[in-house]
């Protein structure tokens, strides 16, 4: 009976503790920024951190990802790219349905900005001042459009799951449905930008980058 009882009571102090925790839009906008710049800080920091032969081999794949072949194959980099970003995208929304959606959404928002922190310091090193440009080409268009889907659907995913949770510990009255309407439109909305960033990609991206490299 007292196993019983203080189950029920370390029950009711997580749906107490669950049912204070109010989501503020204007507030987790602010975090998420603030986590987005802080995060690549961290990436670029990084990179200054590891050694000069990893320094070395990093500073090659940029090298290599500066150069465009001559076999250079639009439709299969097309398809290759849309795979990727539908995929990358797909992730986050399902996490997004399950109630480890907060945690898993945020390690990956995560590594994306780290890893966007640490290619824009290994693109300065390798190219110093010319660097500066490089990190123009490399963001722009295609890494800017992506980042900003990226943002919003991990905004959506971790809104609907912090829901869930709701839903699942304190049975309060969320009318999932209004809100579950919102989250496919962003998926949709999501899915068509993405295939446009993968055309950036493939088409556009290679145009700056010749121009980059012949500066």
């Amino acid at each position: 009976m007292r196993m019983k009882l203080k189950n029920n009571n370390t029950k009711n102090k997580i749906t107490f503790s669950i049912k204070n925790i109010k989501f503020n839009t204007k507030n987790f906008f602010i975090f998420l920024m603030s986590f987005s710049i802080v995060t690549i800080i961290l990436g670029i920091v990084f990179y200054f951190l590891i050694s000069s032969s990893d320094k070395e081999a990093v500073n090659t794949v940029v090298m290599n990802n500066f150069r465009i072949k001559s076999n250079y194959d639009y439709l299969r980099l097309l398809k290759d790219s849309i795979f990727k970003n539908i995929y990358n995208i797909s992730l986050i929304w399902i996490l997004g349905l399950s109630i480890i959606g907060v945690v898993g959404v945020i390690f990956l928002y995560f590594c994306e900005m780290f890893s966007i922190g640490f290619t824009i310091a290994s693109i300065i090193s390798t190219y110093k001042v010319k660097g500066l440009v490089g990190v123009l080409v490399y963001l722009i268009p295609s890494k800017i459009c992506y980042v900003i889907v990226f943002f919003i659907l991990s905004y959506f995913a971790i809104r609907i799951s912090y829901k869930m949770i709701k839903l699942l510990f304190t049975k309060e009255e969320i009318n999932i449905k209004r809100d579950m309407n919102k989250y496919f439109k962003v998926l949709l909305f999501s899915s068509i930008v993405m295939i446009g960033i993968s055309m950036l990609e493939v088409f556009i991206d290679p145009i700056l980058i010749k121009l980059f490299t012949n500066i």
